[in-house]
């Protein structure tokens, strides 16, 4: 069987700010929620990334998904209590998405 080559960060978007987290607690940043934030995550995702997964957030993810795909990366939103209702079937149970990456 193949291995999937693929990177995924795992984005937690809030008002102010947001997290992305590849797998790894050592590839983290944290940007303000502004339009230089964005550039400066999509510079460090076009060195690692291939596709981004956000909780929907109360529509702050939008403009993100937005510049996101706008700078061709594959962009999902998933509903935030599928999201829960995952980590609780792998007995895992964070406050956030960025907490379950950890």
């Amino acid at each position: 069987m193949a291995q999937n080559d693929r990177v995924v960060v795992g984005i937690d978007v809030a008002k102010d700010k947001v997290d992305a987290c590849i797998r790894s607690p050592s590839q983290r940043q944290t940007v303000p929620s502004s339009t230089e934030g964005r550039r400066k995550l999509i510079a460090w995702f076009r060195k690692k990334v291939d596709k981004a997964v956000m909780e929907a957030s109360g529509g702050y993810e939008r403009d993100w998904a937005k510049a996101l795909r706008e700078a061709c990366f594959e962009v999902w939103i998933v509903d935030p209590k599928r999201v829960r209702n995952f980590a609780r079937s792998a007995g895992r149970l964070p406050r956030t998405m960025s907490s379950m990456q950890r």
